[in-house]
């Protein structure tokens, strides 16, 4: 029987910790997902998992100990004190079980090879819980990718990915340095480039999206950086009533995309 980890200093333990800073994940081009739903979601999409720490808490009910047979199959699994996850995971209530997953590679020239008609583009969305939010919508949308310019915040950060509800392994998501990189990609796709601006003229509903269409959604606060506006084919803007500034970004985008979803169906 393997010995059951308690050490903070343990090489394995060390590793783990180290994956909770931007820096390390960037590094090592793996992650962290913590609890049994968004880890089955993992293993469902076959997903890369690379190691899984669990604790006794965890094995209470049968699908637990059934999740970490399976998972005994496809990575390393250990065993560590009650306590010691404690002391590790994010989440205030965890749930005994934490996994180090490889980023998922989707190779950009590869997905740009495909018919694909529908993007998002998020720049500069802070706040982790709306970029995890936006990402799950634009799944439930039928997006073909979704592309992130530098400032938005880490797709791979717990909140961010709790968010997502298992979605960053099912779209395409890529990292682009900021709006010239954008530029050339999708001039070159020749895709209509479709603005979210609350100083729009036109509403969101006024536009034809059975065409090629690229979704920008911007900043929280500030909206889309300029140099992102001045590629815009078009600005547009969703109706408020009297009084109200504007709507949270994950919900805009909503509105937006499952307008091209309706005009598409």
């Amino acid at each position: 029987m393997s010995e059951i980890i308690s050490s903070l200093h343990n090489s394995k333990i060390k590793f783990l910790r180290s994956l909770y800073k931007k820096k390390y994940r960037r590094e090592h081009q793996k992650f962290i997902l913590e609890g049994s739903r968004i880890i089955s979601d993992a293993l469902a999409a076959e997903a890369e998992i690379h190691q899984v720490f669990y604790s006794a808490d965890f094995l209470t009910d049968q699908q637990s100990q059934e999740l970490i047979e399976d998972l005994k199959a496809e990575a390393e699994v250990i065993e560590i004190t009650d306590s010691l996850l404690a002391e590790l995971a994010d989440t205030e209530t965890p749930q005994g079980i934490i996994a180090i997953v490889d980023q998922p590679q989707f190779e950009i020239s590869d997905f740009l090879a495909e018919e694909n008609d529908f993007y998002l583009v998020v720049d500069r969305v802070q706040d982790p819980g709306n970029l995890g939010t936006i990402i799950r919508t634009a799944d439930g949308a039928g997006v073909d990718g979704v592309f992130l310019l530098k400032g938005t915040v880490d797709i791979y950060n717990l909140k961010t990915i709790r968010a997502t509800m298992g979605a960053l392994f099912r779209v395409p998501i890529f990292n682009l340095e900021g709006p010239a990189e954008l530029e050339e990609l999708l001039l070159k796709e020749e895709l209509q480039i479709v603005v979210g601006d609350l100083g729009a003229e036109d509403y969101y509903y006024q536009l034809d999206y059975t065409q090629p269409t690229a979704v920008v959604v911007g900043n929280e606060g500030a909206g889309p950086q300029p140099e992102t506006l001045a590629l815009a084919d078009s600005k547009v803007k969703i109706p408020l009533t009297e009084g109200a500034e504007s709507l949270n970004v994950a919900i805009a985008t909503g509105v937006m995309l499952y307008e091209i979803v309706r005009q598409r169906a």
